[in-house]
């Protein structure tokens, strides 16, 4: 446990891969020793002023939950998510950012467990918090897809959704980061169903956000889309050349209906 606090200073190097191998020696020591003393350090270090040590400490903690089980460190993340602290509560969304990316397909045991947590996180009021939390969101998506854990992403992507519109460069490309990986796991006929809403609203501003999402659904998946596109009814039985005729006539007419309407 001395060396894990003489590490600590190392994570403060200057040089990437000084950093590299102090993270990875706290994946061999939470080998051989458990990984409950080496959290603890780990989490409490996460309360530091230096941004570089607080983001070496969660990618510590991600490899320490790839190599003892992410069922040892989940639990006191999210135990260490309940301070009011702004950077400790930043920071367990980081680590949990990096477990998920790092364990993959194991998501699927963890995903309900995070709800709670992601609820919380996705409806803050601060927009690093609804950036990371889309972030974890994007690598579970991924990591679950087609392991049945559909009804729990729609939950999650009903609280994504929302922050479409926020106008940081960040927390926008993160949201559709996440919305993209929500296309795996849900499908894009989900997807589809969102997007259809908006795409000719009256606001310039939010047809642009919808058509933005309808575009990358399109470049994925747009061979899957065909069978969700919705009916028409009258407009596909033949009917839209009698449209189009009829709207032709109202645009020839209109010149001399707007010269009749300035005579009188």
């Amino acid at each position: 446990m001395r060396i894990c606090f003489e590490l600590l200073d190392l994570l403060k190097a200057h040089k990437k891969g000084i950093r590299r191998a102090a993270v990875n020696s706290f994946g061999y020591i939470a080998k051989s020793l458990g990984p409950q003393d080496v959290l603890q350090v780990l989490l409490t270090n996460l309360r530091v002023q230096e941004r570089q040590s607080r983001v070496c400490s969660t990618v510590a903690i991600a490899i320490v939950a790839e190599i003892c089980g992410p069922f040892t460190c989940i639990p006191a993340i999210l135990n260490e998510y309940r301070t009011a602290e702004l950077n400790v509560r930043t920071g367990c969304l980081k680590a949990l950012t990096f477990v998920f990316e790092y364990v993959g397909p194991q998501s699927a045991y963890y995903v309900d467990s995070v709800v709670t947590m992601l609820e919380d996180a996705l409806t803050d009021r601060d927009l690093v918090h609804r950036q990371t939390a889309s972030v974890i969101v994007k690598h579970l998506a991924l990591g679950v897809a087609g392991l049945g854990c559909e009804d729990t992403m729609l939950h999650l992507m009903n609280l994504v959704w929302p922050n479409c519109f926020e106008t940081s460069p960040h927390v926008i490309g993160a949201v559709m980061e996440a919305v993209e990986a929500m296309r795996v796991t849900l499908g894009p006929g989900v997807l589809l169903s969102y997007t259809l809403q908006g795409l000719f609203h009256p606001a310039r501003k939010v047809r642009e956000v919808y058509w933005r999402v309808y575009n990358s659904l399109y470049l994925g998946a747009s061979d899957s889309l065909v069978p969700f596109y919705p009916d028409l009814g009258e407009l596909s039985e033949g009917r839209m050349s009698t449209i189009v005729t009829h709207y032709r006539c109202l645009s020839d007419c209109s010149p001399l209906l707007f010269s009749c309407a300035s005579e009188s």
